[in-house]
C-alpha cells in the first residue's frame, strides 16, 4: 500500500495523498509512488494534465522520513523527495495543486511546485519547522523561488501559518473557494490550461524550469533554441495555417 490514490478523469490524471491518519505526511514510498505517476503522465498520450491532492481534512502536512523503505532512512526519503520535485519540474504538461486542507512543511512546497493552486478557503499554508526546533531544509529548494526573502523569514522564524487571502496576496495561490468546490474547480483549471497545443506547452513548461536560475544572456538563448523547436511542434500541428 502506497497510501497514494491515483485515477483519470477526462484525461486529467489525480493524485492524491492518503495517509488520512497521519496528517498525509509523505514516506518515501509515497513520494516515490507519486514521482512514478508524474513520469507516466508525461509519457502519455491519454494524458492532458495532472492534479496533486490531499484526502480527508489535510493537503499534507510535509514529510515524514520515518517511513523510509528500510535501509533508507533520511537520505532514502530526502532524494525520494528531490526526484518527486524533478517529476513535477519535468511533467511538461499542466500541473494543478487541489488544496484541500493544510499545506505545511512539505505539503507547502508541492504547493509551490505545481503551475497553479485553488484553495479551501479554510486551509491554510506554513512552515512550521523551526517552532518543532527543525528548520524547513527540503521546503527551500522549492519555496526560495517564489517567496520574498522578508516573507520566507516571516513565516519560517515566527512558525505563522499564512491564510488563503496571504497566499493568494503573495501569488502563491490563485483562487480560494469553498471547500466542496476545490477539485470541480481544480479540474476546470486543469481542462483550460491543457486546452492549447500541447507539444508547444511542453517545449514552454520546460523552457521556463531550465531557466530558473540562470543568467539573462543563458535565458535568451535557452529560449532562443526553444523557439525553433515550439514552431516545428506548431508547424505540425492542425493549428498551423
Amino acid at each position: 500500500m502506497t497510501n497514494v490514490d491515483i485515477h483519470v478523469k477526462d484525461r486529467v490524471m489525480v493524485i492524491a495523498m492518503n495517509r488520512q491518519e497521519r496528517e498525509n505526511r509523505i514516506t518515501q514510498t509515497m513520494a516515490e509512488r507519486m514521482a512514478n505517476a508524474l513520469h507516466e503522465a508525461r509519457d502519455s498520450a491519454d494524458i492532458d494534465a495532472c492534479i496533486v491532492t490531499g484526502t480527508g481534512a489535510w493537503f499534507s502536512t510535509g514529510g515524514d522520513y520515518q517511513g523510509a523503505k528500510a535501509g533508507g532512512g533520511r537520505a532514502g526519503f530526502a532524494q525520494a523527495f528531490a526526484n518527486l520535485h524533478h517529476a513535477m519540474d519535468g511533467l511538461g504538461k499542466p500541473l494543478i495543486a487541489a488544496i484541500n486542507g493544510d499545506a505545511h512543511a512539505g505539503g507547502f512546497s508541492l504547493v509551490v511546485a505545481c503551475d497553479m493552486a485553488v484553495i479551501s478557503e479554510d486551509a491554510t499554508l506554513a512552515l512550521p519547522e523551526a517552532a518543532h526546533g527543525f528548520f524547513p531544509l527540503l521546503a527551500l529548494a522549492a519555496v526560495r523561488n517564489d517567496l520574498p526573502k522578508k516573507l520566507l523569514y516571516d513565516i519560517v522564524y515566527s512558525g505563522r501559518s499564512l491564510s488563503p487571502e496571504e497566499g493568494r496576496a503573495n501569488h502563491l495561490v490563485n483562487e480560494i473557494v469553498p471547500a466542496g468546490r476545490v477539485m470541480a474547480r481544480a479540474l476546470e483549471l486543469a481542462r483550460m490550461a491543457a486546452g492549447h497545443n500541447p507539444e508547444v506547452t511542453k517545449v514552454g513548461r520546460d523552457l521556463y524550469y531550465a531557466m530558473r536560475g540562470m543568467d539573462p544572456k543563458g535565458a535568451f538563448d535557452a529560449s532562443r533554441f526553444a523557439l525553433f523547436a515550439a514552431y516545428d511542434a506548431w508547424d505540425k500541428s492542425d493549428r498551423a495555417s
